[in-house]
């Protein structure tokens, strides 16, 4: 699918070229089943964020020099372009949930998860070595993060976002809310207990599971987060 349409998002703002001008392999994967299939509604699912070991050729530690300095070649190092496409698989956080979609349905089966839904992380810069983003997260990440993300439903409309990254849903969150709150946001907001909704031209049902790794039967307040995203699943992307 073009990815041309995701040029303007942020543009003239902290990145001024525009997010995904300047980061291009972090756009969002999907195919056509995301919008076509009479099936299932469209389904977002949000990761935390990429890695990059430790000792990287990349300035990537220094979030000004990763979103707005002009050593661009030194952002994604060659070794590293094909791993941070959201257009993957083979690692338990796909593989888990995309088990899920294909054991709610008996007539969708994906072998990925872009192939029937939408695939992308939320934070544009790498954390370091595997660790949540969360000992890594800075202002401009938050404010970066957030306008990439919103500029995204805005153009792709998903009927549900579920995050599978509580860290990064409660992140978004705030981001939205502060937004709202000074009058810089499209979108209206709908603040429940456990979700929350975003209205412009669609609403939009924004949930969150823990991230579904060795521990992904468990998540917080002992509530089984396979079984709630398979729910979810059920409630709002299956028709």
């Amino acid at each position: 699918m073009a990815t041309e349409r995701y040029n303007n998002i942020g543009k003239g703002g902290i990145v001024k070229e525009g997010i995904f001008v300047r980061f291009p392999e972090f756009v969002p994967a999907s195919e056509d089943n995301y919008w076509k299939n009479p099936m299932h509604s469209k389904l977002m699912i949000v990761g935390e964020s990429n890695y990059f070991k430790d000792n990287v050729d990349s300035v990537y530690k220094n979030p000004d020099e990763w979103y707005k300095g002009m050593d661009t070649l030194h952002l994604i190092p060659n070794e590293y372009i094909g791993k941070f496409k959201n257009h993957k698989s083979g690692h338990p956080l796909f593989d888990r949930l995309r088990d899920s979609m294909n054991v709610v349905s008996n007539d969708i089966h994906c072998d990925k998860i872009y192939e029937e839904a939408m695939y992308y992380n939320y934070f544009l810069r790498p954390a370091t070595g595997g660790k949540t983003f969360r000992n890594f997260c800075k202002p401009l990440d938050r404010e970066v993060a957030g306008t990439a993300l919103c500029g995204i439903i805005e153009l792709d409309k998903p009927n549900i976002v579920i995050f599978a990254s509580k860290y990064a849903y409660d992140t978004f969150r705030n981001y939205v809310k502060e937004k709202i709150r000074t009058g810089d946001s499209k979108f209206s907001f709908v603040d429940y207990r456990n979700f929350f909704e975003l209205t412009g031209e669609e609403t939009v049902r924004i949930e969150f599971v823990n991230h579904p790794t060795s521990r992904f039967q468990k998540w917080c307040k002992n509530v089984n987060s396979k079984l709630k995203f398979e729910r979810l699943l059920k409630e709002y992307w299956l028709k």
